[in-house]
Formats: C-alpha cells, sequence, structure tokens
C-alpha cells in the first residue's frame, strides 16, 4: 500500500536556485530541504538562510539528482543559471556558454531515506524532471502534493503523476506569480519564484482526464504544438486527494 505523508511540515525545494522559493517555505513554517548543484548558489543560499540552517530549519544539499548517486558532471549557464543543467544540450540552448564542474549526485529515494517523504514536493531541476517523476513513482511513502515546471513533456509528466496514484491537478501559469500574494502571512511572491502550492494553488483540483483537456487546449495540443505565448509558462501541481 502506498502512504502519503500528509501531516508533516516538511518541503522538499528540488532547485533551489536563488532561495526564493525556500525563502517562502519557511516564512511558511515549513522545515525545507533544499538542493542546489550549482556551487555559486549553494553557496549564496548557505550565507543568506544562515540563521535557518543552524536552527535546523533548513537543510541545504549541496548536489544534483541523477539516476544513481555518485559524482556526475553539472554544466553551468554563464548567462543563465536558471538553464544550468546535467544535461549538456538542456544548460546551453540558444547557443550560451556554460562551463562544467564535478559535483554530488544523489537520487530521490536517497533524500527520502535521509530526510523523509515531504508533504510538498517541488520539482525544477532542468532537464531532468522526467527522471525525478520516475523515481517518484517508486517510492513506497509519496508527497501528498507535487509541482513540476512543464515543458514538451508535459503530457508525459501527467501520466507519470496518475500512474504514481496522483488524481488531482492543477496548472499554474508562472508568468502570473509576481501579482500574487499569501495574504495570510503577508508574502509579495518575487516574479521568478514558484509561487503557492497545495491548497494555496487557485482553482479546482481536476480529475486527469479533465486535466488533460484543459492542458491541450491552454498549453500545447496533442502534436506538441505550443498554443501558449512564449511570455507564459507553467508549472503542473498534483495533488493525492
Amino acid at each position: 500500500m502506498t502512504v502519503s505523508a500528509a501531516t508533516n511540515r516538511l518541503v522538499m525545494d528540488l532547485g533551489m536556485n536563488n532561495g526564493d522559493d525556500t525563502a517562502y517555505y519557511l516564512a511558511k513554517g515549513y522545515d525545507v530541504v533544499a538542493l542546489e548543484a550549482n556551487p555559486r548558489l549553494a553557496f549564496a543560499g548557505r550565507a543568506r538562510f544562515a540563521p535557518e540552517i543552524a536552527a535546523k530549519r533548513l537543510t541545504l544539499v549541496e548536489a544534483a539528482i541523477w539516476k544513481t548517486s555518485g559524482i556526475v558532471t553539472f554544466h553551468v549557464n554563464d548567462d543563465n543559471d536558471h538553464w544550468s543543467s546535467i544535461e549538456p544540450g538542456w544548460a546551453g540552448r540558444d547557443d550560451t556558454a556554460t562551463h562544467p564542474v564535478e559535483v554530488p549526485a544523489v537520487t530521490l529515494g536517497d533524500l527520502f531515506k535521509r530526510h523523509g517523504s515531504p508533504f510538498y514536493l517541488k520539482i525544477d531541476v532542468e532537464g531532468v524532471d522526467g527522471l525525478v517523476l520516475d523515481q517518484l513513482r517508486e517510492q513506497p511513502t509519496k508527497p501528498s502534493y507535487v509541482s513540476v515546471e512543464d515543458c514538451r513533456f508535459g503530457f508525459d509528466y501527467i501520466e507519470i503523476l496518475a500512474a504514481a496514484g496522483y488524481d488531482g491537478f492543477k496548472l499554474l501559469d508562472q508568468s502570473t506569480v509576481g501579482e500574487m500574494r499569501d495574504t495570510e502571512i503577508d508574502y509579495d511572491f518575487p516574479a521568478s519564484s514558484s509561487g503557492p502550492f497545495a491548497e494555496d494553488v487557485p482553482g479546482h483540483w481536476l480529475a486527469k482526464r479533465e486535466f488533460v483537456e484543459l492542458y491541450a487546449r491552454t498549453v500545447r495540443d496533442h502534436s506538441g504544438r505550443r498554443l501558449a505565448p512564449r511570455t507564459n509558462w507553467w508549472d503542473i501541481h498534483a495533488a493525492r486527494l
């Protein structure tokens, strides 16, 4: 039987980047495990969140997530650190410059064994999100809520999440996050952040079939043709209802 992590106060931030999402999760009162492979960003995160790390509210894991644990080559984009990735083609899109660094690698199972299955799992790990979803499907205890950054594999992500037992879906337009506010804690979301999660994501949870129909008329059709303008980008949120 698959167990859901329904009541704990742990959020796992896979792809911490500049730390804005981690800062929000901490402000909401959650403990956080944040993963960041870029050494420069991890260093900045340790400085930004030194009090929370000292208080053991934040565990910052300086590593990439991958198929196996060990050492991997991570490609840092010199112009846009949001694009940095294990996958060189993903990191160097649009012919941008990158440089390689050797970093530790962990699996999702490693993280869950060490820290527990979180209440909410944010997945934004440029180029390997699908790999993380595949690993999530195999975990005996799963987060109650998950989000993953949409890309051309969005239909596949929906299928994997449904196979993992998630039966509620929402679509969040990330270009609107900078206009959102969490009134409960008087918090304005930075424009580059992931925004609200779990029950705070606007809209009603849709069953898979309804959500696929929404996705196919909003983001891209079944042939893969993008429908939404390039100024809009999306996160897929899923829940175990």
